[in-house]
């Protein structure tokens, strides 16, 4: 018994001495006008021990006795340590101002204070993309940074979205920006191959993404050596924090129209295309007899006027909705989310769907050791109509279709081998639409395994492998009864008049199957120390090894011929009569490289850094397969000098600059080598003929970027700008040069040439009135740029529908000028030369000259948000300005007759019609007026635009009816998406966003959006 009294002694005595050790501190975090912030983590200084606030900001936590100090840290809200004392009791305040200083940007391979930098980085937060009606992360970008054009040529769901950083730097070349999401390069364009348009990226849910990192000049980007030309954007997904688990849940439904018409450009009605036909087989001088048989021909006794336009747009539906759970112990914190994504386009049978999911664990293993793995996925449906000239375009026939002609029979059935479409070229697009299938199914799954080791203080080493797994399958069917399963035995081409289309093909269908499978692996060695004991100055370095491999398999299966009873839809070669395609082939390319990089801090006052890579790519020539990538880069934050001490009003003053050099391997996996191709036969037995010329010294496109640039922050900052000058020029450009035919080749690949970019970025954060109350908040970038082509091979130009020449701008328009209609007899009329001096009315005769560019002088976004109690109203503008947008279609319905059995828009009623009238339309004529349907600067139109881009109205409940209902947190909101759009030049047909090129291609028009959506948090 004594014993156990003893034993029960010692334990009651090492409790309370364990207790002893231990002390709760409690407190509360708000913000600079008082308010709680929820969520804040809570971190003690040294140790892996941490909670988060709650919904009113407080927070509690047990502390060894031998704990100095807090880490408390908010999202947007930067970072502070406090210092603890007797008290067990704080009230801490985080401030955007403290944010401005400490904020954490993710930088390659880590992360770094805003203050360290001296490269450009522009950063977009979570917050600002979650939850918008857009299919994929880039589409949301618009806007957002400075120097950074993001721009659709089509308004599908899950279409394509173009991106561009400093403009464009390659002419043959990729210009796309290097995609990196949680530290693995991943493949982020257009996989599809039978799809009319698709984005990789529409698999990945916006709601999973915690931040953005644009690096855009050498400091930021060339450690990333042979693919950081066209700049870096990185992508960190949502993760855990230490704390009890936090569930938030958020939805969104609404609906979508067309964001841009304009009315001179709706097709005509059925009276005015009549009367303008009948005017111009007048002006052709036909006889009464073969104008009334020609009108007649055309529907013109029909008494019918449809409205073709009406019935291939739609109202689309939109919704989404997004669960998540985060948190976790001191130990291991995890994130959780599952989401659906539904869109549908602004044109019949044009939509996506998505089912996303998203798993973060983070563990420390031990005091040295922590692992982290994560993965995310997502699958994507999308049903795209065809675009361009293609038979089944429903937005051609929109406006290429007679009004005459309608799309159901008037007992209610789809009106296909009446005479109306029999002998036509176009097809009813109603009906296509309803009996043909075109859909494109996407998997994509990304995730990463990380260990980091901390092998002595300060020093660690992280090894990462990353995966990038996609799947595409993508099946067309082209129904046997009408279009063009019926007409595929012809062969007919598009706008052939006449042809009685061949109805016994019986249908076919086409299968792909593409599989994309890419892999990383890194391995860094870190290490930060002081050089000085005071600690004012110190280093980081950082040195790595990274391997890359990625590989493509794809199949392609036709056949033709189906049984024609409508009660079978079958969908497979393997069901036709006719199996008559079966092709598929294999790809790879892989990347080795060595880097280094680091840093010298001294005081925080002076940075400088530098970075190191060497890469092989098997992309490039055996005897030129390396290349060698640097960057140096400074900074210095005159603010933390003695002499501003006395200069209250600037919180910070940074001036930084960079120069280096990156590469471009955007090419193909086997332009550089020599091969023949098997894929031939001869009189029915097997041959081979040459396949690629070849260059065995073929090597990387190099860009020389040098930036300057100036941060300036004042008021405890209120306002915030920052600017930058940059030129980068891009040498040995992988260029495709033409070849003597009797090569046999058409060109080869090469490195000559040369082109620069030159511009300056401006961004503007600020906070004109910030009371307890009422805020008001204003961001806005801009960015100028100007590319110039400086050297091409023999200093010969590139001629298409772009002008590639030494001294203009790499999309310069080559055209002749238009000088409008004659007065005297509505004849078109075309410049001669450049002097535009003197006109002709013969095309042949006028030259063609550089007008031009497609690309923009300047663009950029701005964004007002006001804030009262709990409501918040945003209202995001982008504009765009400098660039032409070519009318690629126009001679077809603005043609002055041209094709008249198409119909036409309303601005050919502008036409000439007599003596002494000026206008730019010339005089109508059945068949067309002197060749005015080439391509001149008549089918140029300005591309100046501002588009309300984002509006919405929200309202965040009160804390106190909050915690009545149990939720930390309910917000509930309005949206409006591209809801107004100013165009400048009121000749600009389409909606002004037409890709990179702007060129029109009759796609699925963009569309205004408006949602009611709902973000809750428990």
């Amino acid at each position: 018994m004594r014993k156990v009294v003893l034993l029960l002694m010692a334990i009651t005595f090492s409790v309370s001495h364990l207790w002893a050790q231990q002390r709760t501190i409690t407190g509360k975090v708000t913000d600079d006008k008082g308010g709680p912030i929820p969520g804040a983590s809570i971190l003690v200084k040294g140790t892996a021990l941490g909670t988060s606030s709650g919904s009113d900001g407080s927070f509690s936590i047990s502390v060894p006795s031998t704990a100095k100090a807090l880490i408390i840290s908010s999202i947007g809200l930067g970072e502070r340590e406090i210092s603890l004392t007797a008290s067990n009791d704080y009230s801490i305040t985080l401030s955007t101002s403290a944010a401005d200083m400490t904020e954490v940007v993710v930088v390659a391979y880590g992360t770094k204070k805003k203050t360290e930098l001296t490269g450009s980085v522009g950063t977009v937060k979570g917050a600002d993309i979650e939850n918008k009606p857009f299919s994929s992360v880039d589409k949301a970008l618009q806007g957002t940074v400075a120097g950074l054009q993001s721009v659709a040529s089509s308004g599908a769901p899950g279409a394509n979205q173009l991106i561009r950083i400093r403009g464009i730097s390659s002419i043959t070349a990729s210009n796309a920006p290097l995609w990196i999401i949680d530290g693995v390069p991943v493949l982020a364009n257009d996989l599809s191959r039978q799809a009319t348009t698709a984005n990789i990226l529409s698999t990945l849910n916006p709601n999973d993404i915690e931040s953005i990192s644009v690096l855009k000049d050498a400091a930021a980007s060339s450690i990333y050596g042979n693919r950081a030309a066209n700049g870096v954007i990185l992508i960190t997904t949502k993760k855990g924090r230490a704390g009890k688990t936090k569930f938030r849940f958020d939805t969104e439904i609404g609906q979508s129209g067309i964001a841009y018409e304009n009315e001179d450009y709706r097709p005509l009605n059925a009276a005015e295309y009549l009367t303008i036909a009948r005017e111009g087989l007048v002006n052709l001088g036909a006889s009464q007899a073969t104008i009334a048989a020609t009108l007649a021909a055309r529907g013109g006794n029909n008494n019918v006027d449809y409205n073709w336009y009406d019935a291939i747009t739609q109202t689309g539906a939109q919704q989404q909705y997004n669960l998540s759970a985060a948190g976790g112990t001191d130990k291991t914190t995890f994130y959780l989310s599952g989401g659906y994504f539904y869109q549908q386009g602004t044109v019949i049978k044009s939509s996506m769907s998505r089912y996303s999911g998203n798993i973060r664990v983070t563990n420390k293993a031990t005091d040295k050791i922590t692992i982290n793995a994560n993965i995310n996925g997502g699958f994507v449906r999308q049903h795209t109509p065809l675009a361009g000239g293609a038979f089944s375009n429903p937005v051609l026939a929109s406006y290429f279709v007679l009004p005459t002609r309608p799309a159901y029979k008037p007992d209610g059935s789809l009106n296909i081998l009446t005479p109306d479409f029999r002998t036509s070229d176009l097809f009813n697009p109603v009906a296509v639409a309803e009996m043909d299938k075109r859909y494109l199914k996407e998997l994509s799954l990304r995730g990463s395994l990380s260990v980091e080791y901390e092998i002595i203080k300060n020093l660690k080493f992280k090894s990462a492998f990353g995966a990038d797994y996609s799947n595409l399958e993508e099946d067309q069917y082209n129904n046997p009864l009408y279009g063009d399963g019926a007409v595929f035995a012809t062969g007919t081409a598009l706008f052939n008049p006449g042809v009685i289309y061949n109805l016994s093909t019986t249908g076919r269908v086409f299968e792909a199957y593409t599989r994309w499978f890419n892999w990383n692996w890194a391995n860094t060695l870190s290490y930060r120390g002081d050089i000085l004991k005071s600690g004012d100055l110190s280093y980081t370095v950082q040195a790595g090894h990274e391997a890359n491999e990625a590989r493509q398999y794809w199949s392609q299966l036709q056949g033709r011929g189906f049984s024609t009873s409508p009660l079978l839809y079958l969908q497979s070669p393997s069901s036709t009569a006719t199996p008559t395609t079966a092709s598929g082939a294999t790809s790879e390319y892989t990347f080795l490289s060595y880097f280094a990089l680091g840093d010298i801090n001294y005081q925080d006052r002076f940075i400088v850094s530098g970075s190191y890579r060497r890469d092989g790519s098997s992309r490039f020539g055996s005897n030129d397969r390396w290349g060698n990538f640097w960057s140096v880069g400074a900074s210095w934050n005159v603010d933390k000098e003695n002499f501003m001490e006395s200069i209250e009003f600037i919180d910070q003053l940074k001036l930084r600059g960079s120069f280096g050099y990156n590469g471009n391997g955007g090419i193909g996996n086997y332009d550089w080598f020599p091969s023949y191709s098997f894929a031939s036969s001869y009189n029915n037995i097997p041959g081979s003929v040459p396949g690629n010329v070849g260059n065995l010294d073929l090597s990387w496109e190099v860009n020389k970027p040098l930036n300057i640039g100036l941060d300036v922050s004042v008021f405890k900052s209120r306002l915030n700008v920052s600017f930058d000058w940059y030129r980068r020029k891009s040498e040995d450009l992988l260029l495709d040069v033409p070849l003597s035919p009797t090569s046999g080749f058409a060109t080869q690949t090469q490195n000559i040439g040369e082109m620069e970019n030159k511009g300056v970025e401006l961004t503007i954060n600020a906070t004109p009135v910030r009371k307890k109350d009422f805020t008001w908040t204003v961001n806005f970038n801009f960015a100028h740029n100007k590319n110039k082509v400086l050297t091409l091979p023999g200093g010969n130009p590139i001629i298409g529908t772009f002008i590639i020449k030494e001294g203009l701008d790499v999309q310069t328009f080559y055209t002749r000028v238009y000088a409008g209609a004659d007065p005297a007899n509505g004849d078109p009329l075309w410049y001669l030369d450049s002097t535009r001096t003197t006109t002709t009315n013969v095309l042949s005769s006028a030259q063609r000259v550089p007008y031009g560019s497609a690309s923009p002088k300047f663009f950029g976004g701005f964004t007002n948000t006001f804030s009262f109690k709990g409501f918040t109203l945003e209202a995001q503008f982008n504009y765009q300005s400098g660039n032409l947008v070519h009318d690629t279609w126009a001679s077809y319905y603005l043609g002055a007759g041209f094709n008249g059995g198409f119909n036409k828009i309303l601005r050919v009623m502008d036409r000439w019609q007599k003596p002494g009238d000026v206008t730019d339309i010339p005089k109508y004529i059945e068949g067309g007026n002197k060749s005015f349907q080439n391509f001149s600067s008549f089918y140029l139109a300005e591309g100046d635009f501002i588009r309300l881009r984002n509006l919405q109205l929200g309202y965040d409940l009160p804390k106190s009816l909050l915690t009545k209902i149990k939720l930390e947190s309910a917000f509930f909101y309005v949206r409006g998406v591209n809801l107004w759009t100013w165009v400048g030049d009121k000749k600009l047909g389409w909606d002004p966003e037409q890709g990179v090129a702007s060129q029109t291609n009759l796609n699925v028009l963009i569309p205004k959006t408006i949602t009611f959506g709902v973000n809750l948090g428990f």
